[in-house]
């Protein structure tokens, strides 16, 4: 397991791993039309034709399957990266496989025809093993039954691929003669150990799996195509469509990889959106409107041109949390300065000399999720600066580092132990959310340190090239 966890790692540290993918399956599939137009038909029997035609299609398909899956950019789930190892090794199987019959019957290429056969053996045992893997993940195999079986896959996965690359020096389960003829020798069935392992193994798992049965008969289709092709040509040399039918069963199984796509998209933007609402209320607290209210009234009276111009910007601040509810993507962080300036102009009504509000904006060319630096600046006023006898001074600055951009809020209040759990549940649930969009939405970190008696600086950090 710890094996598998560093894969993953390194798949999620190297995302060009997908577009690798697709980019050897185009390939492969360029190079097999090639080699086909280059053999030509003279003296090619009509099956191998057809093997031929069924290999490259199912090739083609392959990689546009790949294709779909490489334009995902915001990662891969292990589910996701398992069915496309599956898919590529499908494709590497069928390139050997288009390989094998172009130079079938060529006395020139007999150790090519030998090479790309081990190849073929070699990859098929992969196949199985990947199919393993997928179904594992799939079926969420996790357990007892999913440890062992796991130890069986790979521990006879070493042996078998062993087995495969002997038959270059002793033939084994195949032979080439001097004429370039592919035979089958009499321990051909021993190379299918393996898979008739693997296939056990399997529909073991899809009994044993607890996930809807829909989902588990979509999977065992892998299976069940396949096999059900081998009866039906009766495991024949001569006509080869095994790995066509995996195709048919591939595309059955992109189409839940979708649908589970879709499905999680569909979650993520509502959970955003009900993110968005808590946050929204979180800033139209009713303290916070009777505040802003009680001090308009109170302006009414003794300078009638500063009430006017807070109930204009009052009006703009409310206008401006409903009109983020719309809001899907980040945006410029100027504009979420002049909201921030709107809520910090309120404030400084209620508080007056008891809050200084500072600015030090080195950089603006950046954007981030709407509602996130407000947040900070109101714990900072509530928290921070009310508590502290005389008040003090609230700064906001931003600046760019070489690798990306930073906001910083910042007080000089009374500070607080990052380390104690607060009972007010408002801003706890409000800051969760703050933290959870700005990663979602460009992947940024939110860094608090805190002093008690001195204060609290609270930074968002934006990677460059990060924004979604």
């Amino acid at each position: 397991m710890e094996l598998v966890t560093k894969i993953n790692d390194f798949w999620n540290k190297h995302k060009w791993i997908m577009p690798l993918c697709f980019v050897v399956s185009l390939v492969f599939t360029v190079a097999a039309i090639v080699f086909w137009r280059i053999r030509g038909f003279d003296n090619m029997p009509a099956t191998s034709v057809f093997n031929l035609g069924a290999d490259i299609v199912s090739m083609a398909v392959a990689t546009v399957l790949l294709y779909s899956i490489a334009q995902d950019r915001e990662g891969f789930s292990e589910h996701t990266r398992t069915f496309a190892l599956l898919i590529s090794s499908t494709s590497f199987v069928l390139f050997t496989d288009i390989c094998c019959w172009i130079v079938q019957g060529i006395k020139e290429l007999a150790t090519l025809n030998l090479l790309s056969n081990i190849l073929n053996y070699t990859g098929s045992t992969l196949l199985i093993f990947f199919l393993w893997r997928y179904v594992f993940t799939a079926l969420e195999l996790d357990g007892k039954f999913g440890n062992i079986a796991s130890i069986i896959m790979n521990v006879l996965l070493v042996p078998t691929l062993i087995s495969c690359i002997i038959n270059f020096w002793v033939p084994l389960f195949f032979s080439i003669d001097s004429e370039g003829v592919y035979h089958r020798e009499p321990l051909f069935m021993w190379s299918q150990t393996y898979l008739a392992i693997g296939l056990i193994i399997v529909i073991i798992g899809f009994i044993v799996s607890k996930t809807p049965v829909k989902e588990r008969l979509i999977t065992a289709s892998f299976v069940l195509i396949p096999v059900a092709n081998q009866f039906i040509t009766g495991y024949a040399y001569g006509l080869t469509t095994e790995f066509p039918a995996m195709l048919i069963s591939i595309v059955l199984i992109f189409g839940v990889v979708v649908a589970k796509r879709e499905q999680k998209l569909i979650a993520a933007e509502k959970e955003l959106y009900e993110s968005k609402v808590r946050v929204m209320v979180s800033q139209i607290q009713p303290h916070f409107m009777y505040n802003a209210l009680s001090s308009i009234a109170m302006l009414c009276k003794l300078d009638p041109d500063t009430a006017s111009q807070a109930t204009i910007t009052f009006a703009q601040y409310l206008r401006s949390n409903m009109d983020s509810l719309k809001q899907t993507t980040p945006i410029p962080f100027e504009q979420e300065l002049e909201h921030l300036k709107k809520y910090l102009y309120i404030e400084k009504l209620r508080f007056g000399k008891k809050l200084n509000i500072e600015y030090d904006i080195q950089a603006t060319n950046f954007e981030l999720p709407q509602l996130t630096i407000q947040p900070l600046a109101e714990n900072a006023v509530k928290h921070g600066l009310s508590k502290k006898k005389g008040g003090g001074t609230l700064t906001i600055a931003t600046k760019e580092t070489e690798k990306a951009f930073e906001v910083i809020v910042s007080d000089d209040g009374t500070g607080f132990d990052i380390n104690e759990k607060k009972n007010d549940g408002r801003s706890h649930i409000g800051m969760d959310n703050i933290k959870r969009r700005l990663k979602e939405m460009c992947n940024a970190d939110v860094v608090i340190t805190s002093v008690i008696g001195e204060g609290t600086v609270a930074k968002i950090i934006i990677p460059k090239g990060e924004t979604k």
